[in-house]
This record gives structure tokens, sequence and C-alpha cells, in this order.
């Protein structure tokens, strides 16, 4: 029967441990003490506040309220589905936010890092990174988590965080909002210089006679039947003079009366849009649901010593089994 010398199995490695005993011993108490020193005086203690949020379906007064028969309208009231939290989640990754929470908070200073390294940028994002998360959580909300040496700094990120969501995304909108607006503002001169220019040859018509156009015809024969009934050739020789000149204007009065139409209801049209525009850049509502406001931590969250320790004290009883182990296999080579 072959004899089994691998460390591997359980009673070779308790042999092992008792024939070391002292020198596992030394190193465990070892890395029992410098990992206690290190974590209550090398590490910084960070104490976390957090937030949850839920996003709206819409902050559109004129979608949500303003709209008749609008197929996409949604309730204001109704929490956001995963998209909009998708959407949210990017908003708060944005340099817009983490830009804004450098500057209001000083962090270069805070977090000790120098602005004219050049690498300055680089540092303070991983410190970012590793202090401020954005989480969804499984029930589609997003949670706000600050780590800091200051407990009332860490509340006081976490809700400027919130303010800043909607300041954000408005600072968004309005980008494209003043485009359209724009956009619709140079509609609205193109069309009232068109209508202009229709009632321009509506009144060179009406100067000529021609004011109701198919009215006019249908009165003026009207009372050239009767004109013609009664022998009234006078009278219905001035009519039909009359007659002559507005069949000769009618057809254009019509298409230009036509056109004043379709050029006040585009007009019409894009008044209301311009309103609309104008109502969701003065006016708006919030873009989300606050749940739960970030309140200064009474009690650390990190270090957590006795984990350190656990950690440091087993790692370290390891790697000198695994080195005590490698030197008797080096002794027992040369030996052989």
């Amino acid at each position: 029967m072959i004899k089994d010398n691998s460390i591997f199995n359980i009673n070779n490695l308790l042999k092992f441990c008792l024939k070391y005993k002292v020198s596992l011993m030394i190193s465990f108490f070892c890395a029992v003490l410098i990992s206690s020193i290190v974590s209550l005086f090398f590490m910084e203690e960070k104490f976390k506040s957090s937030a949850v949020i839920f996003p709206t379906t819409t902050n559109s007064i004129s979608q949500a309220l303003l709209i008749e028969d609008n197929p996409y309208k949604k309730d204001i009231l109704e929490f956001g589905e995963e998209e909009s939290t998708e959407q949210l989640l990017q908003v708060l990754n944005s340099d817009m936010i983490q830009d804004s929470i450098i500057e209001i908070f000083n962090l270069y200073n805070h977090y000790k890092i120098n602005k004219e390294d050049p690498y300055a940028k680089t540092w303070i994002n991983l410190a970012i990174e590793e202090r401020i998360t954005f989480k969804k959580t499984p029930f589609n909300s997003i949670k706000i988590e600050v780590l800091d040496k200051d407990p009332n700094i860490a509340s006081d990120i976490a809700n400027k965080c919130l303010d800043l969501v909607d300041s954000a995304i408005k600072e968004i909108k309005s980008q494209r909002s003043k485009k359209a607006f724009f956009i619709c503002e140079e509609r609205k001169k193109d069309l009232e210089f068109l209508m202009k220019e229709v009632n321009d040859s509506l009144d060179s018509l009406r100067n000529k006679g021609v004011i109701y156009g198919e009215v006019q015809v249908e009165r003026l024969t009207e009372q050239y039947a009767i004109c013609l009934a009664q022998n009234n050739k006078r009278g219905a020789q001035i009519l039909k003079n009359e007659l002559e000149v507005i069949s000769k204007y009618v057809t254009e009065h019509n298409l230009l009366f036509r056109r004043t139409i379709e050029i006040q209801e585009e007009l019409n049209r894009v008044q209301n849009v311009c309103d609309l525009i104008k109502i969701d850049s003065e006016y708006e509502l919030t873009n989300m649901f606050v749940i739960n406001k970030a309140y200064p931590a009474d009690k650390k969250s990190y270090p957590i010593r006795w984990l350190v320790v656990f950690l440091a004290s087993f790692s370290t009883l390891i790697t000198t089994i695994i080195f005590l182990r490698l030197f008797e296999m080096l002794n027992v080579k040369k030996n052989v």
C-alpha cells in the first residue's frame, strides 16, 4: 500500500502543525498583533450614510397634465420602471454631478489630493469610486451610499446628490428645449410672413369687390334671376357685370382664403408647442420619489477590525504552513 505523505491529507496536516507548533504560534500571534495595530492606528475609520430613491415616470407637466388624448400620457404619481431607473443611474454617474460634488465639498482638499498633480483627475475619480456608489436595488429603486471619515460630510454628500439630480436633468433637457423653442419661433415668423402676404393678396381682391367669394356669387346670381324675372334689364346688367368681375377672381379668392385657414391652424399648433416648451422650462416636477434621506451615522462602517485581524491571521497561518512545507521538502531533497 502506498503511503500518502501529502500535506492535504488531514492527518498529515495535523501532524505537520504539531511538529511546527511553535513556529506557527509565533507567526499567528505576530499576525494578530500587527493586524490589530494596523487596524487600530493606520486604517482610517469611515462612516456610511445612504439614501434611497425611486424614479418617476415623467417630470413633464405638459405631457402629464396639459395635452389631451396623449397616447404617451403617464401618471405623475406612479413609480418609474426599470428603464427610468437605468436613466436616473446614468445621470447620477454623470460628470456633471461628480464635478459639482467635487466643487461643493472641496474634495481635492478633503481627500488630500494635490490639484497640481498631473494625475489629479485620475486620483479624485478613484477616490470617489471607492467612497460614493449608486446601486440599483432588487426593488427597482436606487441606493446612494457614501463612505467618509466625517459622518456629517457623508450624509451631506448623499443628500446633495438628490438635489443635483433635478438640476442636472433640467440642464440636459434645457439645451434641447432651447433649440426646439428657437425652431418653433422661427417657424412662427415664417408663417406670420406668409399670412401677411396672403392677406395682402386678399385685400387686393377685396378692393376689386371680391369679399365673400362663393357667397357673393350665390347671392348675385339669385338677384340676377329675380331681375330677369321682373324684366329689370338695367338691374340685371349691373348684376351681370358684377358677376363677371367676381367670377374672374373667385377661384383665386377661395384658394387664398383656404390658405389663410391652413396657415392659421399651423400657427396655432406651433404656438401650442411653444407654450408647452415654455411651461416645461419654467415649471417642472421632481424626477424622483425620495424614500429615505441620508443621516449622519453614529457608528463606523469601516474598517471591521475583527474581520481584518481574522483574515490577516488566517492568511499568515496558511502562508507559514506552505513555506514550512516547502522548506521541509527542500531539505529532504538535499539529504537524498
